[in-house]
């Protein structure tokens, strides 16, 4: 038996080796490998907490975290049941070369015994490795877009003031301001809505900011928009000037317009702001007064100015020294008004001519003729003063009034004698 088994050893070597040739070749033409490609292959970062932990942060560059192609080679029965979720393809920071690369893996979770080769269009992952830098940043918030006609921007505010940004050094160190733009092209209500934070450096360029970490990425934000109308501002002055000095009653820069803003209810009413006098005291002013004033406290209630350089009003009160003239006024000008039934009265005192002085404004005295002076004793008036409905008869100094305009004064009173007396009853009758 024994001999029957080792009987030709090498021949029915041969025919097992050719059986099994044979068993592959019909094995290959039935299951033969085949190359599969697969596309776009994410690449999975492991133990990154090592660049993390040490204070810095990484950029992938180059998207060398996708594959774009991977080819596998496997039996036809593998590859029909492999798809790309299949493929893990993975890079572990723990392998980091000194140029800052990590070598990829690839593999599958399936069928991975059978598979005769597996091979991508990269096979390493680039990064670009820096500090980490934190930031702090106030928000501002501005309105880009053609405004409508009669209307500005009013006030514009955020839910948040103050955006925190963390990332690579390169990118931190650049950005100087944050903010949010509104468009408000034809608008003519308010605005309430979220806009995106922006980042920008010193030559106001956008920083992308899109490998950072911020603690909020838009905010709420509130436009007022309001309506416009151009109204005067009118000045008045209180005190008087120095003795022998008049105000002129002349303000430069009175009545000048600004724009001013508001709902169109608050405006409705509105003619003019009126900045009173105790913002120009012209106490003892000897000489034109110029000086600026803030118009902002005179604003009506919800009224706004439209532009803030208006704010402030240069103003200019012109003061003068007094003139005086001196007329010569004959005493027939001056007479009796006004005289009761009853009563006869006369003027003593004066000469034939007398000599009446005026003062004010220099303007205001040349304007004054002694051609068109005349003089009266009004003994209404004269009644009314002393608090009594009869005449009291007698002697009186009493003043004459020359009907001058209020701008000018007399230097000196003119008196004269009064003397009232009761007429007899013959007389009245």
């Amino acid at each position: 038996m024994k001999n029957r088994l080792t009987n030709n050893i090498g021949l029915k070597l041969a025919s097992v080796f050719c059986a099994l040739v044979l068993w592959l070749v019909v094995n290959s033409m039935n299951d033969p490998t085949v190359p599969q490609p697969y596309y776009n292959i994410p690449v999975k970062l492991l133990n990154t907490n090592l660049i993390t932990d040490s204070n810095q942060v990484y950029e992938i560059l180059d998207d060398t975290d996708v594959i774009s192609r991977v080819v596998v080679r496997a039996p036809r029965s593998v590859i029909s049941e492999l798809k790309a979720d299949n493929i893990i393809a993975t890079a572990d920071v723990s392998e980091l070369s000194s140029l800052d690369t990590i070598s990829i893996k690839l593999t599958t979770d399936v069928s991975y015994r059978d598979i005769v080769s597996i091979t991508g269009s990269i096979d390493t992952v680039k990064l670009n490795i820096e500090n980490k830098r934190s930031k702090a940043l106030a928000l501002k918030a501005t309105a880009v877009g053609k405004q409508e006609n009669g209307y500005i921007i009013g006030d514009i505010t955020t839910d948040q003031n103050l955006v925190r940004i963390s990332g690579p050094q390169s990118v931190i160190d650049r950005i100087v301001r944050a903010s949010v733009e509104v468009d408000v092209s034809g608008m003519t209500s308010d605005i309430l809505t979220n806009a995106e934070i922006k980042f920008y450096d010193a030559e106001d360029t956008e920083v992308d900011v899109s490998g950072a970490t911020l603690n909020i990425k838009s905010v709420s934000v509130k436009v007022s928009i309001a309506q416009t109308k151009s109204v005067p501002v009118n000045f008045t002055v209180e005190g008087e000037a120095a003795s022998g000095y008049r105000y002129t009653g002349e303000i430069e820069g009175n009545g000048g317009e600004v724009l001013i803003a508001g709902r169109a209810s608050a405006l409705k009413n509105i003619a003019s702001i009126e900045v009173p006098a105790e913002a120009l005291d012209i106490t003892d002013m000897t000489e034109d007064w110029q000086t600026e004033v803030d118009i902002r406290p005179y604003l009506p209630d919800n009224v706004t100015l439209a532009n803030s350089s208006d704010a402030v009003r240069t103003v200019t009160v012109r003061i003068e020294q007094e003139a005086s003239k001196r007329m010569e006024i004959r005493s027939e000008k001056v007479r009796i008004t006004n005289l009761p039934e009853g009563y006869d009265a006369s003027i003593s005192g004066l000469d034939e001519t007398f000599i009446m002085e005026i003062r004010g404004l220099s303007r205001d005295v040349a304007a004054v003729q002694a051609s068109g002076i005349s003089g009266t004793v009004d003994i209404e008036r004269w009644m009314q003063l002393r608090g009594t409905d009869v005449p009291e008869t007698g002697f009186f100094s009493v003043a004459v009034d020359f009907g001058l305009p209020e701008e000018v004064e007399m230097v000196r009173p003119v008196t004269v004698t009064l003397h009232i007396s009761e007429l007899e009853e013959e007389e009245n009758e």
